[in-house]
């Protein structure tokens, strides 16, 4: 198992604790090599004060298949959780309460928070290598609407990260294009209409790594132009892309192939959080003031999600169950 995806409320840092990385590198590269064996399905935890690992919480589902990838540190209490063989669900850390949304399927990837608390969720693929979708949920799992991505010819579309604009009832999501004769991978990112799925915009260069609004409805997009790496600052209201708001440049040296921005996260003090999987993570101030840290890196390891308190920042790092923290 190691840490994946993370998301910070108070002072615990929640993350998702999965082994698809270690089972599909032990299987040469089997994606779905985590099939294989069962484990405990849980949701980490880590305290950011003391900076040691609290004991996780359980999915209720003793005996998975899937590992939890993404998670979201709702408004309402809950810790809400994606397993992509697995049917996803929630967990209260207050109560230890656990339930799975069955019917909600498998596939479910990354999560973002929407309008009334639903919850957009990207589901990578259908079932049978069909393309990805836009699934959005209620608080309590059941499906309101999926909206499938646009096809592109001899290729699946992947669906990604994810991001709602609440200013304009959109949603963001970057993808995968994966060609079905083994061809490299494409990438590129749409916009779609919340209520319809309507397709209403597609991009691909400069490459968008992720997409993020924040409660306030501004924006935070991490793109990529060759090996120009910036984060883009919108204000509520300002459409993102590439050229628009505020333009932050991370690194102008961004090593394409072996590094990719995992994360983006707001945060209550005003500063953005970018975390890369190399572990550099770029830690943005209101006024554009940038501090960046390379955490330590052995082996095959990487990076998810990073959140900064004080003057320090901790990263969840997918070797093993750890969390990584360091001075700014």
């Amino acid at each position: 198992m190691c840490s994946w995806f993370g998301d910070a409320r108070g002072d615990v840092l929640y993350f998702g604790e999965s082994a698809f990385w270690h089972a599909m590198r032990e299987a040469d590269g089997d994606a779905a090599a985590d099939l294989a064996s069962q484990a405990p399905q849980r949701v980490g935890r880590f305290d950011l004060v003391r900076e040691a690992l609290l004991p996780p919480l359980a999915t209720g589902n003793p005996a998975s298949h899937s590992g939890t990838w993404d998670v979201l540190a709702h408004p309402n209490g809950r810790v809400y959780f994606t397993s992509f063989y697995d049917p996803s669900g929630w967990v209260d850390p207050a109560t230890g309460a656990a339930r799975r949304f069955d019917a909600a399927g498998t596939g479910l990837n990354e999560i973002a928070l929407g309008p009334g608390g639903r919850l957009v969720v990207t589901r990578y693929g259908a079932p049978g290598g069909g393309d990805g979708s836009v699934v959005v949920l209620d608080p309590d799992g059941a499906i309101e609407a999926e909206h499938p991505l646009a096809p592109e010819p001899g290729a699946v579309v992947a669906a990604k990260s994810v991001a709602f604009d609440a200013v304009r009832a959109e949603v963001w999501v970057n993808t995968d294009v994966l060609p079905r004769d083994g061809s490299p991978a494409r990438f590129d990112a749409r916009v779609l209409d919340f209520a319809t799925g309507r397709e209403l915009a597609r991009a691909s260069d400069p490459e968008l790594h992720f997409p993020r609004f924040a409660a306030d409805g501004r924006s935070h997009f991490a793109w990529l132009d060759g090996t120009r790496l910036t984060l883009r600052v919108g204000e509520p209201g300002d459409r993102p892309g590439p050229d628009a708001g505020r333009e932050v440049l991370l690194d102008d040296a961004f090593a394409t192939g072996i590094d990719f921005v995992q994360d983006v996260r707001d945060q209550p003090d005003g500063r953005v959080v970018v975390t890369r999987w190399s572990g550099v993570v770029h830690v943005v101030s209101a006024d554009a003031r940038v501090q960046t840290v390379r955490l330590p890196r052995t082996g095959d390891g990487f990076y998810y999600t990073a959140i900064a308190t004080g003057d320090r920042v901790c990263a969840t790092y997918c070797a093993g169950v750890t969390v990584t923290c360091a001075s700014l």
